[in-house]
């Protein structure tokens, strides 16, 4: 693998480009040496060109790691059936990222194919980055308690509530805080003119087809587990197994029936989501808070005084603990192939390598290229990048080797007030994540049956919100998803959770 691969367009092409790519730094790998230090990689590639092997800021990225990166660059498109591939062939590289935990890389995982990691987080002499790993993120890569990979991170507290803070003060309302405080201002926005215009033509929260976001995040709001709970038998439950997801689903039905939410939310594409914000029809979006920035961006050439704000959460009352939706924390992980890491000396020193990925200069290299060449830093210090295809080339991709567990410190200046806000947001909100204690199970029956039964969760969610059906047609839906094999997905999960010694019960 003396260069990086070129993204190419049929995927047969791609599969024996892979082939051969994969034999050079597979399962007869010899130990890693280290007097001349080379490691393979494969990972994700989104650009038409990733970086070569040739790029300077390759070469500088090798000299700081200490060691020579062969790096197998496969099309995002199609990246997981390439996994699956080379899982099926038994040919790896030293590092391979793993998009998704599919069920071939749970079942490698189980047989003993790749390096079981779980203590090295906990060696901060080793690896005083890698150590610094978020304990939920590990939980929820991990595969029956162990975790078998470095997770690259991706924002927790993602969640947020786009909200026009130019209608609040008109209105002379406060940021709200409760639920009820919430309601109060979805009312306002429909019926008190918040655009000025004396007309009754605007309303408070826009709802889509992907009723997920805003649902989850009341249901989070008003005390429900995140999707799965432990129930009062110390079970594992879905969240819709609870009294506060009904509470949530009430909620909605009353800003439906009341014209707080718009009229076709089943029906609404999520594509169009920010159209009716934007437009100046509605006030509100739950969703991600990093949505307030394009927001804003977008709003400012159809309405120059328009302000767009972001919250993270509201609590159920006053006297209620804040909860926030996390993500899963992570966008897949590199798992080590004992097949080509063959002794733990190996391991360490890809380790090593990993963890040094996460010092600064790695990441500003990673991300942004070399200083001077492909960037420079303004007066406060803010990246600006070189306005050259070639240049960007010579860095395109090489973020997905950068794992985040520690933030690179460059910034690019954002040109919005409420996008400085966001990452104020994230980190709050990281405070008060609920995690979900089913998150590195896994169930048979869901992995065959998940669509189907999600399905049924979705269309009774929908239909009671919007009211076509009563809350107790509701629960003979959610009897009729137990019926169907949800039943087997408790047990499933619950068999797996009970066998976990590696969580407090």
């Amino acid at each position: 693998m003396n260069q990086t691969w070129k993204k190419i367009a049929t995927v047969s092409i791609a599969a024996v480009m892979l082939t051969g790519a994969l034999a050079g730094c597979g399962s007869k790998t010899a130990s890693i040496d280290p007097a001349n230090p080379s490691i393979n990689v494969m990972t994700k590639a989104f650009n038409t060109e990733s970086a070569s092997a040739d790029s300077p800021v390759v070469q500088k990225l090798e000299e700081f790691l200490g060691t020579k990166l062969n790096i197998t660059w496969v099309p995002s498109s199609n990246y997981d059936e390439k996994v699956t591939a080379a899982m099926g062939a038994g040919e790896y590289p030293h590092a391979m990222l793993v998009g998704s935990r599919s069920s071939s890389v749970i079942q490698n995982s189980r047989a003993g194919t790749f390096w079981d990691i779980t203590d090295i987080f906990s060696d901060s002499a080793k690896y005083p980055n890698l150590s610094q790993a978020n304990e939920t993120v590990n939980h929820n890569t991990s595969i029956d308690g162990k975790v078998y990979g470095v997770y690259r991170a991706r924002e927790l507290g993602r969640a947020g509530v786009s909200i026009r803070k130019d209608w609040l003060d008109k209105l002379g309302l406060e940021m709200p805080k409760t639920i009820d405080d919430f309601y109060n201002v979805l009312k306002a926005f429909k019926e008190q003119d918040p655009d000025g215009n004396g007309q009754a033509d605007t309303y408070g929260m826009i709802v889509t087809d992907y009723i997920d976001g805003p649902l989850d995040n009341i249901a989070i709001w008003m005390g429900a587990p995140n999707k799965y709970g432990i129930d009062e038998n110390g079970k594992i439950a879905p969240d819709f197994m609870f009294d506060e997801y009904m509470e949530a689903l009430k909620f909605m039905n009353k800003c439906y029936s009341e014209g707080l939410i718009n009229k076709d939310m089943a029906t609404y594409s999520s594509d169009k989501w920010d159209e009716q914000f934007l437009s100046g029809n509605a006030g509100i979006i739950i969703d991600v808070a990093d949505r307030a920035r394009r927001l804003a961006q977008n709003i400012q050439s159809i309405n120059p005084d328009a302000v767009v704000d972001v919250f993270g959460y509201v609590t159920k009352d006053e006297n209620t603990e804040v909860r926030t939706l996390p993500t899963t924390g992570y966008d897949g992980y590199y798992v080590f192939p004992k097949a080509s890491v063959a002794t733990e000396e190996d391991l360490a020193f890809v380790l090593g390598v990993m963890d040094k990925a996460n010092e600064q200069e790695a990441l500003n290299l990673m991300n942004y290229g070399i200083e001077g060449r492909n960037y420079e830093l303004d007066a406060d210090g803010y990246v600006v990048k070189k306005d050259d295809a070639s240049l960007t080339k010579e860095y395109a991709d090489l973020n997905q080797f950068a794992t985040g567990i520690i933030a690179t410190d460059l910034k690019i200046r954002y040109t919005t007030e409420v996008a400085e806000k966001i990452d104020k947001v994230y980190a709050d909100n990281r405070e008060h994540v609920v995690a979900n204690p089913a998150e590195p199970y896994v169930s048979d029956t869901y992995s065959t049956r998940g669509p189907q039964l999600d399905a049924i969760m979705k269309e009774a969610d929908t239909k009671f919100i919007v009211g076509q059906i009563t809350e107790e047609e509701w629960l003979a839906q959610r009897d009729r998803w137990l019926q169907q094999g949800g039943q087997q997905v408790i047990d499933e999960l619950n068999e797996a959770y009970e066998a976990d010694t590696s969580v407090q019960k």
